[in-house]
């Protein structure tokens, strides 16, 4: 085998290897957000604490990720979301407290004052990159992706 053939396998086996690389680190991808997906929906929705969890929706559009937040009742002037790494924290105070006492399982009641929730993404955000819109009690967050290298 000549010098230039041996350069050629060599090369070969490298992209092989890119290509191999790149499909685990896309199925580990995809199967950690399955897996945070069976996470979330086992969470609770409600804390002993006082605090609920808001319902949300996140979307991929490619570019960007869409996050749709229900904050029925509270507070306009409360709502409070901080980025952190790759994650958004949402904090609002709901506008009235609301009791649960029937379904609480500890035999007292719970009174719950706000929504707390925090959510990861695949990525650091840059806070220069989302933009926020607000209408009666729904929050949507637009978060740009960062370009690949």
């Amino acid at each position: 085998m000549s010098t230039d053939e041996f350069e050629r396998f060599w090369r070969r086996i490298k992209e092989i290897e890119r290509r191999i690389l790149e499909s685990f680190r896309e199925e580990e991808e995809r199967i950690l957000k399955e897996l945070e997906e069976i996470r979330k929906a086992l969470m609770p929705s409600w804390s002993y604490e006082g605090y609920l969890r808001p319902l949300y929706t996140m979307r991929d559009l490619g570019s960007e990720y869409v996050l749709y937040i229900d904050l029925p009742n509270a507070d306009q002037g409360s709502i409070d979301i901080k980025f952190k790494g790759n994650t958004i924290l949402i904090r609002a105070k709901l506008r009235t407290k609301h009791k649960f006492s029937e379904w609480s399982g500890q035999g007292g009641e719970t009174v719950f004052t706000e929504y707390r929730d925090v959510i990861t993404l695949p990525f650091n955000i840059d806070p220069n990159c989302v933009s926020l819109r607000q209408r009666k009690g729904m929050i949507e967050l637009r978060i740009r992706k960062p370009k690949r290298a």
